[in-house]
């Protein structure tokens, strides 16, 4: 069964022209309690738009204008929609992803049906990046959350392109620390936090770093479900919703429609550090 990542050359021009969307593979979408809102693929316009929101990637960052036209004429756009699968775990790492548009999310799934989500990549984020550069099979599975616009550079090319920019080998090894980084944050909340309750709300205090800062707290768009949140802390979508339930009743979180609001970070902060401190006590008790 062929995925995009084996396709994306075949269907790039036609599919970036406007004259069509991938027919890949999809994934079931699962049932939820936030509302989330689709993302369709803003109108045609050439992918590379000097305005365009992936430019703000951290790849991108200080690039010179002679990699960014040698990165432009290698690249190979693709689309795709929502639920399309772009790669697989242990699937060949045979070219790295640029998203352009729309979410992909990043997910590890179990022999037992088990799936562990960790995280949503946007537009300027690469997919596949540390497979590529160790030659390792992918190790994770992604999926296009909503209708995307993909990029694509063959191995051996970005590697080139790597050696001939430090900027651009920079960029990359500060990426992949970013994302070492995340992951061990990931593990400390999945494997050290005692309650449920404190895996909610430790994974929004992780959101909101890289959400809108308001006054005292911060503004997250959050497209998953609560049965995907469920997903990324190890608990159930009916646990996700009392817990939920709970901090709304405690003024930490509000929500309108797709949009978490936090009032007051340090609010939240303090919450998860007594909520822990009084079940470790229990314990120890």
């Amino acid at each position: 069964m062929e995925n995009l990542d084996n396709r994306y050359q075949r269907h790039a021009e036609g599919c970036c022209a406007g004259l069509g969307v991938c027919d890949a593979n999809t994934v079931g979408d699962s049932g939820g309690d936030l509302t989330t809102t689709q993302m369709p693929l803003r109108p045609r316009r050439e992918w590379n738009d000097a305005s365009a929101e992936w430019r703000a990637g951290d790849f991108f960052k200080d690039l010179p204008p002679k990699a960014m036209s040698e990165f432009e004429s290698h690249a190979a756009p693709f689309c795709c929609e929502a639920t399309a699968v772009v790669f697989t775990e242990e699937q060949e790492a045979c070219s790295v992803l640029f998203l352009l548009e729309g979410r992909v999310k990043l997910t590890m799934n179990s022999s037992e049906g088990k799936r562990l989500t960790l995280g949503i990549a946007r537009p300027g984020d690469m997919l596949g990046l540390a497979a590529v550069i160790t030659g390792s099979s992918q190790q994770v599975t992604a999926v296009a959350h909503f209708p995307c616009r993909i990029t694509s550079l063959p191995r051996a090319i970005f590697l080139d392109f790597l050696l001939r920019y430090p900027v651009a080998y920079h960029n990359s090894a500060h990426l992949l620390c970013v994302e070492c980084k995340r992951s061990s944050e990931q593990l400390r909340i999945l494997g050290l936090t005692l309650t449920a309750s404190i895996k909610l709300a430790r994974l929004l205090l992780l959101w909101s770093a890289e959400g809108q800062r308001t006054e005292l707290g911060a503004r997250i768009h959050c497209s998953l479900t609560h049965e995907e949140i469920g997903e990324c802390i190890g608990v159930s979508r009916e646990t996700v919703t009392r817990n939920f339930a709970d901090l709304k009743h405690n003024e930490l979180v509000e929500q309108h429609g797709s949009t978490l609001s936090i009032p007051s970070l340090r609010a939240l902060e303090v919450y998860a550090g007594k909520a822990e401190g009084r079940r470790v006590e229990t314990h120890s008790g």
